[in-house]
């Protein structure tokens, strides 16, 4: 008998074992999609799933001398009534009963009995278990499974004379602990999911907000500067030489507005509208031309070198765009003078763009909040929308940018895109 207890006790946990394994691959396969907008599986998945998991644990079901046979089915036949709902319990207690069928023997009228039990008893415990807690429902639900162990062998007990105790503890013991351990870790990764889809809600209620901040912040700057001017000019309207002086830099004020909204519009729409074939060598030397004037007046040697004639695909002005921006945040961390170098090479398909600068470098943490918005190395003067929207271009032109940087030792960016064919 001692050898009874013993097959049983390994015939259930190699069943729980089988049940934990196919739930946690289901899980984990449907994290690995990343479908954050949507958090309840389709009521067919639940039904075949659980239906998969009742057919397995009748399969690995112990049968001892008493001719029943012990096993888990219970615990899919539970889940599957918790997470699918009405629409699901009666096919699934349909199913319980039809995997039970080909056995025949006195159990079968056991399974039939419970299996109506079980679905009543789910369909009166579900809607009202919804709005509690979810650890209250592990409990719960765990209560029913003890009780569906106690009634599936104290019925045959009153029929077919049926009286074992020990059996009768393990089996309960083992079907109420599995079931309490399998709605636990269910609960435990939907819990986990909810938290993943509401930080990232936070998320990108936080770029929002630094974002419309960061707009605010900037463009009422100028704004303020362009009504002082008007209201001085308003002031003393026969003063022609200050008033130009005055309109001259209110025009510019605008502009500067109009240069940071556009930031915003290119930010918000990263993604290249033109795709063409782009000569690296051609927009090198045009961002070259633009930013020549810049380095001049900062002192800056500009140095530039293409190794190659090859093309990529992509928006030339988008293109030219990230380059100005880069060689632009070099020219503004060399303010006593120092060598910018841009070359470019061709390696394994790939077109590689490095700007390099000698200029004040950055820390490793700076490093990892490189293109988040509102975070510049400009202190007041910037609002880190140049980077942001030098990662939302490369990366709408299907390239990928690496920084490297060591405080004092400059910074050296590397663009790569895949060389146009």
């Amino acid at each position: 008998m001692a050898m009874d207890y013993a097959e049983l006790l390994t015939g259930l946990l190699m069943n729980l074992l089988v049940i934990l394994i196919i739930i946690l691959l289901l899980n984990f396969y449907h994290l690995s999609k990343n479908r954050v907008h949507k958090l309840h599986f389709k009521p067919l998945v639940i039904y075949l799933f659980s239906s998969l998991l009742m057919l397995l644990s009748m399969a690995l079901a112990v049968q001892l001398e008493n001719g029943f046979l012990y096993d888990l089915r219970f615990i899919p036949f539970l889940l599957g009534g918790i997470y699918g709902g009405k629409r699901v319990l009666p096919w699934l207690a349909v199913t319980m009963i039809a995997i039970r069928l080909p056995l025949l023997g006195p159990g079968l009228v056991i399974t039939v009995i419970m299996a109506i039990l079980a679905t009543l008893v789910m369909i009166y415990m579900r809607p009202r278990m919804a709005m509690k807690a979810w650890k209250t429902r592990v409990y719960w639900y765990s209560l029913v499974a003890f009780g569906y162990s106690v009634l599936s062998l104290w019925i045959p007990s009153l029929i077919f004379d049926f009286g074992h105790t020990s059996t009768l503890l393990i089996y309960s013991f083992v079907l109420t602990g599995s079931t309490f351990f399998v709605f636990y870790l269910c609960e435990i990764i939907r819990t986990i999911y909810i938290l993943q889809l509401e930080a990232i809600k936070y998320e990108k209620m936080q770029v929002v907000s630094h974002l419309a901040a960061s707009m605010s912040h900037e463009v009422r700057n100028p704004l303020t500067t362009v009504k002082g001017f008007l209201q001085l000019i308003n002031e003393d309207p026969t003063n022609v030489d200050a008033n130009s002086e005055l309109s001259n830099i209110a025009v510019s004020e605008i502009d500067r507005a109009t240069e940071v909204i556009n930031q915003y519009l290119n930010f918000a729409r990263p993604h290249p509208e033109l795709e063409m074939e782009v000569d690296i060598r051609d927009e090198i030397s045009r961002s070259k031309e633009i930013i020549m004037p810049l380095a001049f007046k900062k002192g800056v040697d500009l140095k530039a070198n293409i190794l190659h004639h090859h093309s990529i695909k992509g928006d030339p002005n988008k293109l030219q765009q990230v380059l100005i921006n880069v060689m632009k945040n070099g020219l503004e961390a060399m303010d006593t003078g120092g060598t910018l170098r841009i070359f470019s090479y061709l390696e394994e398909e790939k077109v590689f763009i490095v700007i390099n600068d000698t200029g004040i470098g950055m820390t490793k943490e700076q490093l990892m909040r490189l293109g988040e918005p509102y975070f510049s190395m400009k202190g007041k003067n910037g609002t880190g929308l140049g980077m942001m929207t030098v990662f939302q271009l490369v990366e709408g032109m299907k390239g990928t940018i690496k920084v490297l940087s060591k405080p004092g030792k400059g910074t050296t960016v590397i663009l790569s895109f895949p060389s146009y064919e």
